[in-house]
């Protein structure tokens, strides 16, 4: 049996152009018009032209208009121009989920702090190396969905490198330093981390220009755990990391990293970071 062939009348037209027809008897009136030009032709004399054209600027708009996510507004709020901030925002590790781990991970390491001496050890271990971490994620070309458009960019290579990593750098510190704080004891000691964690962050970056971050990363973790992991043994000092010996090691490299960066910013176009 053949279906008869239907189309449109004017009195339809007419309600649909009016948006009286339901919404199914409209989805199955648009299926029909894409195949029908006889249909789109009666149509378009009762279709509203400045609605239409209005609908269609709405439609564009959304679709070519970018998701501001929560930080990119706050950054364009405080002065931030809107370039940057599309940067900074689409950084990997600057997302709730890097975020959330890194606060679970300090979670963890502040329960195993309270449980005793060498549960400190393990936080002091721990926290120095999650702000250098960060930063390497913030430059891994595996770990960022927006690597090719943030390569492609034409923007200062050194500009992008300082504000990405300031960014990453104060998002995860600003979680340590809150950890820190919750640990048993003297409550000054909980910051005897900072100077090693950016001592190793400033290490990392003013390695970019040669070697990749997530490598330098690595490396500095093997000696940051060299240097801190004999506090985990029985008879050894938990506050290992608070001595004034890693202390003064910590600012000593922090400053050679501060230096080496800041005159290598003008060699910063082949950065291995930028590269596919």
């Amino acid at each position: 049996m053949t279906v008869p062939e239907w189309h449109l009348d004017v009195e339809t037209a007419q309600r649909y152009a009016d948006g009286a027809v339901t919404p199914a008897a409209a989805s199955s009136l648009e299926q029909h018009l894409i195949a029908c030009e006889g249909c789109r032709a009666l149509l378009a004399p009762v279709v509203d032209a400045p609605r239409l054209d209005r609908v269609w600027v709405e439609v564009i708009d959304r679709v070519t208009t970018p998701h501001v996510g929560f930080l990119e507004w706050l950054l364009c709020r405080i002065g931030v121009t809107e370039s940057t901030a599309r940067l900074v925002a689409v950084t990997p590790s600057l997302r709730a989920g890097w975020l959330a781990g890194i606060a679970s991970l300090l979670g963890v390491a502040l329960l195993v702090a309270h449980t005793g001496e060498r549960g400190i050890a393990v936080f002091f271990v721990l926290a120095p190396l999650l702000p250098m971490l960060g930063v390497a994620v913030a430059f891994a070309p595996w770990a960022d969905p927006a690597h090719e458009m943030v390569s492609a960019s034409p923007y200062d290579n050194f500009r992008l490198l300082l504000i990405r990593a300031v960014a990453v750098m104060v998002s995860t510190l600003a979680l340590v330093v809150a950890a820190g704080l919750l640990l048993p004891g003297a409550q000054w000691l909980a910051l005897g981390w900072l100077l090693p964690a950016l001592a190793l962050s400033v290490l990392t970056l003013a390695a970019a220009p040669r070697i990749q971050p997530s490598q330098s990363a690595a490396v500095l973790t093997a000696v940051w755990l060299l240097v801190a992991l004999p506090a985990l043994r029985p008879g050894s000092d938990p506050m290992l990391a608070t001595h004034a010996a890693v202390q003064v090691v910590s600012l000593l490299a922090l400053t050679a990293g501060a230096v080496v960066l800041l005159r290598r910013q003008r060699t910063l176009s082949p950065v291995l970071w930028r590269k596919s």
